[in-house]
């Protein structure tokens, strides 16, 4: 590499260190910000917040996958890169491992923080060494250890500081890459582009700091005709989109539509300032002092005049170039004059594409300017060790010596805020040692409440301590036992909340960031007789948390004395003559041992006596699939057990009055095998001029897909509500089994028979699933049953773009534009169709078509 080379032969021989010092010296840099975090860590009785809690979440989500992974099946790929289906997965993949050896925990989680840390000191001392000379790039390692804003996200398990250290990682390797020559550059380009993928792996706005020095790098190659540098960066490219790509294509469309979520709407509601404002793109700018601490901002001034000055008393006698003056004095590396300023462009180049880009983004916050602190605190080294004159070394130590102490009043509550209020304000991250918090000891208490189903809470507050996300962290430690989810926040649906969760946590005193609705839902759960108080506990801010458990729960398990017994319907509960388009209370008792219960789905018809065409269904899981003991010790999966499901089901409007008898069918959902249950004569009557009945009880959620799933017939009009109906009913399955299990419940009941309705059914729980190849398959079906609709065309255009298959979808199209060409949605999929083609001229044309 010409200029590392270079700079070894021209450089300062005094600058130069040993490999053994270097690695001495970055081992102790680290050791001393791991052992201070690792004080702070043992310190610390925080819950983690929203953010924290849900990636920590998505953490146990991807350790659990990774448990028994299976390389070498692309289904299983699959699965995975769906665990998480909006955020990038890197984080939590590589933070597995780590809950994997250890044990689940806020602590081990945040280790993986000190092996990003790592990889930053190394990647930043291999920057400078590359830019400067070595003793410049380890006093900019012993800055990032004592700058306020570093140290403050290294405390905390978000994406922010793995993000910067992916991004200083990539534009070492890409600066090595940018500056060699030589049978090197191919393997740093493979490098480069692997670290290119891994950072759009962890987060989108990695584009942020590196799109623009790619840029300029492709074009200040091309113009001089570079050719194996530019064939190296399209090398670059493949390695990267190898990366990134499987999650990518997987995912794509969910997080294209969570993305204005994610900017503008979090913009408006933070009151960040427009884009069309001074104070948009000022506004890093201005805390920059903060982040850095005016200790660090102070010195490195000082430095900077000290340089302008030197260059202005020195510019006529020895330095006529102020770029021989800058390789001399800033760089110490004693560079030629066109490397010099190239490299000043290409620091230029990081920086300023980094600082404009990221102001640019609606939504500003102090983390998101990070990846710049690095590089900075490299040419604040630069600016210090460019003073030579008397006690320059004393320069340096008083500057370490005030930022450690800084460092430790930031850290600890050691009494230190007049010093810190003026030099780091708003840097401080104390851990609480205060009364710990009771938010991890709701798990046990559900679990020992209910041992053999999972717990599914409705958490009512909302506050950094108590919130759905710490809820289901702390409920996935034991297995994914108990989940927390945020209802209530709609009025209009507080009824179907209360009726269809079976656990509901409540506070009293500061409730957080809550809608209006949230008083209602409270008042009812504690006021209504509905729900028992299980466990109060008393908080560190005066109130009380309230857990609560439902006198008569959706699901009961209860062990037996027997062993390895048959599914057997011991008992139901119905009402023996009600009228149709009403729902119905209905309880079933299902005794049979715990390999028949867990893995079987009822396939259940109420046939009319006279005429068994003539049916409703109520297919669900036993339990509907809450059963659970991964976490039981030693747990006789052979012993039987006797679950009470207290549910509801709905007859259908048209089902004529008369006598209807219950059939049922075990199906086995691990290797789709099928049984008839032996039934007791169960007989019903319906009437139209039967007494209205009316039940609190909800459907399940089955029943709830297969009575909404046909409109999907009806096209935009249908969609709407089908949708505002699935984002409440996924809140009451928070693993969204019901799916799976209607899924294979329509599966089944579609090689009994032709039904429309179930296989749109079939079509709306693949689609929520993102099981493309199923999905087609459906909805090609569906145009062989009834190629009259067009929109069953045009989901199967869509499903065909979904998958990336362009021609495919213009040809699935086709019909639907005959059947109804006014239709915008489907103009949209045309013009979408011939974009994936690479027909921009056409694309075009629709597009201008649909303005007009």
């Amino acid at each position: 590499m010409a200029l590392t080379t270079r700079v070894k032969l021209k450089g300062n021989k005094n600058s130069s260190l040993t490999r053994n010092q270097v690695i001495i010296s970055l081992l102790l840099i680290w050791l001393f910000s791991f052992g201070c975090d690792r004080i702070w860590f043992s310190l610390d009785n925080t819950i983690p917040a929203w953010d924290p809690s849900e990636y920590l979440n998505g953490v146990t989500v991807y350790q659990d996958a990774l448990r028994n992974p299976r390389w070498f099946d692309g289904a299983w790929w699959r699965e995975f890169w769906l665990l998480s289906n909006k955020v990038p997965p890197l984080m939590y993949i590589i933070t597995s491992p780590f809950f994997m050896i250890l044990g689940g925990s806020v602590d081990h989680g945040n280790l993986v923080l000190s092996l990003f840390n790592l990889i930053l000191l190394i990647s930043l001392f291999l920057l400078g060494r590359l830019f400067f000379n070595d003793k410049i790039a380890l006093f900019a390692c012993i800055l990032i250890q004592l700058i306020p804003s570093l140290y403050y996200y290294r405390l905390e398990f978000l994406l922010d500081f793995p993000l910067t250290v992916i991004i200083i990682f990539s534009f070492t390797c890409f600066s090595y890459w940018y500056f060699s020559h030589g049978k090197y550059s191919w393997w740093l380009s493979i490098l480069s582009g692997i670290s290119f993928g891994l950072g759009v792996l962890l987060k989108q706005t990695f584009a942020f700091f590196l799109f623009i020095p790619i840029i300029y790098s492709f074009f200040n190659l091309i113009f001089p005709r570079q050719w194996q540098k530019i064939a190296q960066l399209l090398i670059s490219f493949i390695c990267a989109i190898i990366t990134f790509y499987p999650w990518y294509r997987t995912n794509w469309l969910l997080i294209f539509t969570s993305g204005k979520r994610a900017t503008i709407d979090s913009a408006i509601i933070e009151g960040d300032p427009p884009l069309n404002t001074l104070k948009a793109w000022t506004f890093y700018g201005e805390i920059l002092p903060y982040l850095l601490s005016w200790v660090v901002t102070l010195f490195a001034l000082f430095g900077l005049v000290y340089l302008v000055v030197k260059y202005f008393s020195l510019k006529s006698s020895k330095y006529k170039n102020i770029w021989l003056f800058l390789a001399s004095n800033f760089y110490q590396n004693q560079r030629h004059q066109k490397e010099t300023i190239k490299v000043t462009i290409w620091l230029g180049v990081y920086l300023i594409s980094g600082y404009l880009l990221s102001s640019l983004n609606m939504n500003k916050d102090i983390r998101y300017i990070l990846p710049l602190i690095p590089v900075l605190a490299l040419i604040i080294s630069a600016l210090i060790y460019s003073y030579q004159g008397k006690g320059k070394k004393i320069i340096k130590i008083v500057l370490v010596f005030i930022s450690v102490i800084l460092m430790i009043f930031n850290y600890f509550p050691l009494g230190g805020n007049w010093l810190t209020a003026k030099l780091s304000p708003k840097m401080q991250n104390f851990p609480y040692i205060e009364e710990p918090w009771a938010t991890p000891e709701i798990i046990p208490t559900a679990i020992e409440t209910t041992p053999y189903l999972r717990a599914n809470i409705g958490v009512l507050p909302s506050t950094p301590e108590i919130n759905q996300h710490n809820i289901s962290f702390y409920g996935s430690i034991p297995r994914f036992k108990v989940f927390g989810r945020q209802v209530g926040t709609n009025e209009k649906f507080i009824p179907q909340d209360i009726n269809s969760m079976d656990w509901f946590l409540t506070k009293t005193g500061y409730q957080g960031s809550i809608p209006d609705s949230q008083t209602i839902i409270v008042n009812q759960v504690e006021n209504n007789g509905q729900f028992t108080l299980v466990k109060n506990w008393s908080l560190p801010d005066d109130s009380q948390l309230k857990l609560y458990y439902k006198k008569l729960p959706n699901n009961e398990v209860k062990p037996l004395n027997t062993h390895n017994s048959k599914l057997n319907l011991v008992e139901i509960n119905i009402p023996p003559i009600f009228k149709q388009g009403v729902k119905i209370p209905v309880s079933y008792q299902w005794s049979g041992s715990w390999n028949n219960l867990v893995k079987g789905i009822l396939i259940l018809d109420w046939q009319s006596v006279t005429n068994p065409q003539q049916k409703w269904t109520h297919d669900h899981a036993l339990a509907m699939g809450n059963l659970h003991s991964l976490n039981i010790d030693n747990f006789d999966s052979s012993k039987d057990f006797l679950i009470t499901e207290n549910t509801a089901m709905f007859v259908p409007n048209n089902m004529p009055d008369g006598d209807y008898i219950l059939k049922a069918t075990y199906l086995d959902k691990k290797n789709g095998e099928s049984y008839h249950l032996s039934l007791p004569k169960i007989v019903v009557t319906v009437a139209q001029n039967s007494p209205s009945i009316t039940t609190d009880r909800e459907l399940d959620l089955i029943s709830q897909l297969r009575i909404f799933a046909p409109n999907l017939s009806q096209g935009i009009e249908g969609l709407d509500p089908i949708f505002a109906q699935v984002g409440r009913i996924n809140q009451y399955d928070p693993t969204q089994d019901y799916l799976k299990v209607a899924q294979k419940a329509m599966e089944y009941r579609l090689q009994q028979e032709e039904n429309i309705n179930y296989l749109y059914t079939l079509l709306l729980a693949q689609v929520l699933q993102q099981d493309v190849e199923g999905a087609i398959a459906s909805a090609q079906e569906l145009v062989t049953i009834n190629p009259d609709n067009a929109f069953n065309h045009a989901y199967l255009s869509f499903l065909y773009l979904y998958d990336w298959r362009g021609e495919e979808g213009e040809k699935a199209l086709k019909p639907a534009l005959e059947l109804q060409p006014e239709v915008k949605e489907f103009q949209y999929l045309e013009g979408i169709s011939a974009l994936m083609q690479g027909n921009l001229l056409k694309a075009w044309q629709i597009y201008q078509n649909i303005v007009s």
